[in-house]
């Protein structure tokens, strides 16, 4: 088999990048503000999905012992902790809708 090589254009037809591009004009409409939200609304969520899985994990070590009782109040925190997470998660959603 051999090599196909491609043929190289003609000097004229060749797409000519402007000396201002996109991609080295720096937008003003985008400024770093916005990657600290972002990074902000993701420490949020990791600390909410971190107090969900505290909250499961203490749940699940009361069930696995058969002398311990569950806390009443377990319920309502794992509740809480679910209302917060579902809360960081929507953030980030509406963040990744701009």
């Amino acid at each position: 088999m051999t090599a196909r090589r491609r043929r190289a254009a003609p000097p004229g037809l060749r797409a000519r990048v402007p000396a201002r591009s996109r991609v080295t004009v720096r937008r003003t409409d985008a400024p770093l503000l916005r990657s600290a939200t972002v990074s902000a609304a993701l420490r949020q969520s990791r600390t909410a999905l971190s107090h969900i899985e505290g909250e499961l994990e203490a749940l699940l070590a009361a069930l696995r012992d058969p002398a311990a009782r569950v806390d009443a109040a377990a319920a309502d925190r794992l509740r809480g902790a679910t209302v917060a997470a579902g809360d960081a998660l929507a953030s980030l959603r509406a963040l990744a809708r701009r």
